[in-house]
């Protein structure tokens, strides 16, 4: 299978790309090709599989393309995308600022419109799957969570509409809705205990 993996510099991304590439080749982007370049360094590949990558700017959609264009030219296809871009802010309402609620949404919401937007000139032939990550917080009543619950409840409700507008074409669409991950990304709530106990109960 080939599959192309936005943010897997990342907590999940790392994971998942280690995990995909013994057996998948594998197209990865992030925002820093340093990163990429050491990561795919470390990979245990198998002789049947390739992998590559470049830097991407996952908020904006002609970089999306272009790298899509790319992971379709190294690649020959796609037959899957999977989207780890995100992030964290904890913030209530009344502290958040415009241009930070508008980072959330890029960063989480306009990068999974982006990739569902691009791929589809490589999907609606043969078909494939999107993978988007929401969160429990859009569910569940976080307090501090008003930005990132919005925005990761959008992606939810993206999944739902696009899946139904794409089933035509064989392309599935999903979002998976995660609790607390152990991740740099969520450091500063795994190393307070209070904030720990809070998100387990």
């Amino acid at each position: 299978m080939n599959i192309v993996i936005f943010g897997a510099t990342g907590g999940i991304g790392k994971c998942l790309t280690n995990e995909l590439s013994t057996k998948h080749n594998i197209f990865i982007g992030s925002k820093d090709k340093d990163k990429i370049n050491k990561l795919i360094r470390t990979l245990t590949i198998n002789n049947n599989c390739k992998i590559n990558g470049l830097s991407v700017n996952a908020q904006s959609f002609n970089s999306i393309n272009e790298f899509l264009d790319n992971a379709n030219d190294y690649l020959g296809s796609i037959d899957c995308i999977i989207n780890c871009v995100g992030s964290l802010l904890l913030k209530p309402a009344h502290s958040t600022t415009e241009e930070e609620l508008e980072d959330v949404f890029k960063t989480n919401l306009f990068s999974c419109f982006g990739i569902l937007k691009h791929s589809f000139k490589y999907m609606r032939k043969n078909g494939g799957s999107l993978i988007f990550f929401s969160s429990a917080a859009s569910k569940v009543g976080l307090k501090n969570h008003e930005a990132i619950a919005s925005a990761k409840a959008a992606i939810s409700a993206l999944a739902l509409s696009s899946a139904s507008t794409y089933a035509r074409y064989n392309i599935r669409i999903n979002a998976i809705a995660p609790g607390l991950i152990d991740t740099p990304l969520t450091k500063n709530i795994i190393n307070s205990k209070m904030s720990l106990e809070y998100s387990k109960k």
